[in-house]
């Protein structure tokens, strides 16, 4: 007896615990292969052609794929190179001196006409550029504090800028760099002081102070005194760089330039 039972029934015979068999659909029967290819060799004349054996088709064998292959490059000799230039060895000037040094003092206001001879000045700095002494910040510094004593109007104010050992002289902003003919400071500031006759000198800055003045002390004490340059009295006041940078010593600073300002040369037998 055939049990037609759709999924729900049988669904309800399993949970009852009840095993329904059936049979299983038949197997599909296995398709053929397809016969192998023929391969006919076609002849001109069937009659009088002899007997043609046919072997069935053998597959081609297969094929390596083709490697690529780069492009061929032209392999150009190399051309000559030039031969290599020597290069020349730095100046003596590029290599760092080993002592104080001091370059040639120029006017502030060389474009000046008044003033007097006997009343010139001699400022010795670690300035920016030798050249050009008031330029950069430090330099316009220095300018207004000369301009505050009314020393813009002198032609005899004379800028002279010292170099320290192993430190080389650094260019103002928007100034080109030019040669300095730096000469040992023991043999330049007799020469200086001979050239310019200044009545005073303003020396600017402790480590300028000590190489000029051969001395060790502190820069209070610096201040504090009248020094001697070959006759010369000579003060002893702060960079203009280091008042940049701490605003509050200007007003100590001014009172060096009036002490300066006072002074006068001994007069002459």
């Amino acid at each position: 007896m055939a049990l037609n039972l759709d999924t729900r029934q049988r669904a309800m015979l399993q949970d009852m615990g009840i095993t329904i068999w059936w049979p299983k659909p038949a197997a599909a029967a296995p398709v053929p292969a397809a016969p192998p290819a023929v391969a006919v060799v076609a002849v001109a004349d069937p009659v009088a052609a002899p007997a043609v054996t046919v072997h069935p088709a053998t597959p081609p064998a297969p094929t390596a794929a083709p490697t690529p292959v780069a492009p061929a490059v032209a392999a150009a000799a190399p051309a000559p190179q030039p031969r290599a230039q020597a290069v020349p060895a730095p100046a003596a000037e590029a290599v760092p001196a080993t002592a104080w040094r001091m370059a040639p003092a120029v006017q502030a206001y060389p474009q000046a006409a008044g003033g007097s001879a006997d009343d010139g000045w001699l400022v010795i700095w670690e300035g920016p550029h030798p050249g050009a002494p008031l330029t950069g910040d430090s330099g316009k510094l220095l300018d207004n504090m000369l301009r505050a004593l009314r020393l813009h109007h002198s032609a005899h104010v004379w800028i002279a800028g010292v170099q320290r050992p192993g430190s080389e002289a650094l260019s103002a902003a928007g100034l080109a760099a030019e040669a300095v003919d730096w000469q040992p400071l023991d043999q330049s500031l007799p020469r200086c002081l001979q050239h310019t006759r200044p009545a005073r000198v303003l020396v600017l800055g402790l480590h300028a102070a000590r190489a000029v003045l051969g001395s060790e002390e502190a820069l209070g004490r610096l201040r504090a005194q009248v020094h001697q340059l070959h006759g010369t009295p000579a003060v002893v006041s702060y960079d203009p760089a280091y008042l940049l940078r701490s605003p509050h010593a200007k007003p100590a600073a001014w009172a060096d330039l009036c002490r300066a300002h006072a002074l006068r040369p001994p007069p002459a037998p």
